[in-house]
């Protein structure tokens, strides 16, 4: 998805001599042919992620419409006031792109680690947050938060991440998707999980569980009107995610059922809290947090 990010920059800045990459020294094999092309529009601030965040913000009040790409762990963490302040207070176009999500960095340990992001991104006031699943979403989510008035927040996977959508699906901003239909279980999910939970399928209908699959590429605003859908469906549901169950799509999902007073019976598949100081693989590292293999049906409800 690295590599998307790049390429699809890359066209909307030949249309668009606004768009400026800054990257706080990282992307190196990645972001050569933007800087190639549009030397004048990249600058690498080196790790200095607060000073990026100011630049960014100093290039969006004269008109430019920055993206800062930046380690998942660090491109909200180390630069959370500067984002609060220059980027989510006054409401300007800065865009700010996560790669790596959830455990996507694990063998660099725990300080690479990204399980709080959804949460620190949504409680911002006039922040966008978003969570491609694929290239095919994150394609179109990049195409149209280019000019939304807003700061964003998207976390991107790294490489290799599959298609997941056929190639003519619509993915619109703040709008769920379903990709898969089932009659006695709602599987809500967001980002590059949402390929482990499609793999569920077989192992929950051997169950005897008709599971469907509901994708939610942006997290805020969080698509209420599907919500209201699944509600009067009555259906079971599970929110599975890649991040910590606190602050993330489970606990927003949980929320909003409470205030519509939902008979659904829901449960929250996430990163319990607690950190991983455990150094490995991706999936070794889901394996660890429940993630990887498909739940028990009858041990959750």
């Amino acid at each position: 998805m690295r590599k998307t990010f790049n390429a699809v920059l890359m066209e909307l800045a030949k249309s668009d001599n606004k768009i400026f990459m800054l990257t706080a020294d990282m992307g190196f094999s990645v972001v050569e042919p933007f800087t190639e092309t549009f030397p004048d529009r990249f600058l690498n601030t080196g790790i200095a992620e607060q000073n990026t965040i100011g630049i960014a913000a100093g290039l969006a009040l004269g008109g430019f419409k920055p993206f800062v790409y930046a380690m998942a762990p660090f491109a909200l963490m180390r630069c959370y006031e500067q984002i609060r302040q220059d980027a989510a207070y006054m409401q300007i176009n800065i865009k700010i792109i996560g790669s790596g999500g959830g455990f996507q960095n694990g063998h660099q340990g725990a300080t690479h680690h990204t399980i709080e992001d959804f949460a620190l991104a949504r409680v911002l006031p006039n922040m966008i947050v978003c969570a491609p699943a694929d290239p095919v979403e994150e394609k179109q989510l990049l195409e149209q938060c280019v000019n939304t008035e807003s700061p964003v927040y998207m976390r991107i996977g790294k490489n290799n991440d599959p298609v997941i959508h056929n190639t003519n699906d619509v993915i619109k901003m703040g709008k769920a998707f379903s990709l898969e239909k089932g009659a006695d279980l709602e599987i809500v999910t967001t980002g590059t999980i949402t390929r482990r939970v499609l793999e569920w399928l077989p192992d929950l209908s051997r169950q005897g569980i008709s599971a469907g699959v509901t994708v939610f590429p942006t997290l805020k605003p969080l698509d209420t009107q599907y919500l209201d859908g699944l509600i009067e469906t009555g259906k079971k549901v599970i929110v599975a995610e890649e991040h910590s169950i606190i602050g993330g799509l489970g606990e927003a999902v949980c929320a909003y059922f409470g205030l519509k007073n939902a008979g659904n019976k829901i449960r929250r598949l996430g990163i319990q809290d607690a950190y991983f100081h455990d150094v490995g693989s991706q999936k070794y590292l889901l394996e660890k947090a429940g993630l990887w293999q498909a739940p028990v049906i009858k041990e959750l409800f």
